[in-house]
């Protein structure tokens, strides 16, 4: 209880930081400079009753803050510079809640062991639209979720669900932000198509990167369907026979529809090679051991409400539910993981949140409850549900 005092004595902190202290005018920047400035401070407070990697009975509480910056320069000729940078501090419950879905996805997964991060960039791309703005091209350090499965009711932890399976494909294995090449064309009215390569990191840009392809449609301003496929061509092991190597593939469908005013729903599912387990830096045979339990499927749906409804028109309402499967090869072939046993059940996940609008302040505060059934479908080091209430507050300027 102490450390969720402590944590939420810090977003009470950042809260008086946001609504008192103004870095410099985003108007000044673009009347100056013609660049568009927008950033924002999210902090996350979470608190379980009972933590399932030590079965601590006293839980766990932990807090997580992130500041981003996004900085855009438009060109003549439809060319434009998008950079972005973020730096934090905290990993927030993931190191103690042991689950298939991230429970904080605002957290920064390349956080150092001390849990802090400088400011780094997380875009830095150059676009550019030809032929009659039927072809745009994306150039720089892309990130695979601003141009794949994208959901506009369930694709930002700022501001929606801060349960990662809610956030986008977590099953796709790609790179987060790597140096990229997107190419995406208007094939017809409402019908978009997009390709991209994402490489492996600076040093490799070569056949080992991940290629993607996307076919958008939009039969209404109302509705959107997604369909995408990727393949990792570096080598992955065999769940079967860890000496042998092989890339991975993947596909998924995201599909977002405004029901009526006010009232939206979604709907996603993946699906990855479920044969092979992760990637190993060295070149030697994968051991036993260092097999990774993974989702090979993935499947989410809910429903976002504006506040309009009830006269509330900065509030948001969101409830989501979805399961992560094992792979069921795990299970098929103990005789390669020693006295491992794994189950290839399946994880639950289930979110329900308010967000709190204040407009005159710029802030957002947003209260969610999370539960977990089955965490990591039955192979989980505690095997209890998890059931997890957290507050995030959300400062834009």
């Amino acid at each position: 209880m102490k450390g969720f005092i402590k944590s939420t004595l810090l977003v009470t902190a950042f809260i008086l930081i946001g609504i008192t202290v103004k870095v410099f005018s985003a108007d000044s920047l673009a009347e100056q400079f013609g660049i568009k400035f927008k950033g924002g401070i999210t902090t996350v407070v979470q608190d379980s009753p009972k933590e399932n990697i030590t079965n601590d009975v006293e839980g766990a509480s932990a807090g997580v803050y992130l500041v981003d910056l996004t900085l855009e320069r438009n060109f003549e000729h439809n060319g434009k510079i998008v950079v972005q940078l973020k730096g934090g501090r905290g990993k927030g419950l993931n190191d103690k809640i042991e689950t298939y879905a991230i429970v904080n996805a605002v957290s920064d997964p390349s956080l150092n062991d001390a849990a802090d991060t400088l400011a780094k960039f997380t875009k830095a791309y150059y676009q550019q639209s030809i032929l009659d703005d039927k072809l745009t091209i994306d150039f720089g350090k892309l990130n695979f979720n601003s141009f794949f499965a994208s959901n506009k009711y369930s694709n930002d932890s700022d501001s929606q669900f801060i349960t990662s399976i809610f956030t986008g494909d977590k099953i796709a294995e790609t790179p987060p932000q790597r140096l990229g090449l997107a190419l995406a064309y208007d094939i017809a009215k409402n019908f978009k198509v997009t390709y991209a390569y994402f490489s492996q990191d600076i040093d490799h840009v070569d056949s080992s990167g991940v290629n993607t392809v996307q076919l958008a449609y939009s039969p209404s301003n109302r509705c959107n369907l997604l369909f995408y496929a990727w393949g990792n061509n570096k080598n992955h092991y065999s769940i079967a026979d860890p000496n042998i190597k092989s890339g991975i593939y993947g596909f998924g469908i995201s599909v977002d529809h405004e029901l009526i005013d006010n009232v939206g729903i979604f709907v996603g599912t993946s699906y990855k090679d479920p044969s092979v387990s992760v990637l190993k830096s060295s070149t030697s045979a994968i051991t036993p051991s260092e097999m990774k339990l993974q989702p090979f499927a993935s499947w989410d749906a809910g429903l976002q409400i504006s506040g309009n409804i009830w006269s509330r028109p900065t509030d948001v309402v969101g409830f989501a539910i979805g399961q992560m499967y094992t792979s069921e090869y795990y299970t098929k072939h103990n005789k390669h993981h020693l006295d491992y046993n794994y189950n290839d059940g399946a994880e639950t996940e289930m979110e329900i949140y308010y967000n709190f609008g204040l407009k005159k302040y710029n802030i957002a505060i947003t209260p969610a409850v999370q539960y977990f059934i089955n965490p990591k479908g039955g192979n989980a080091v505690v095997k209890d549900n998890i059931v997890v209430a957290g507050i995030r507050t959300r400062v834009v300027f």
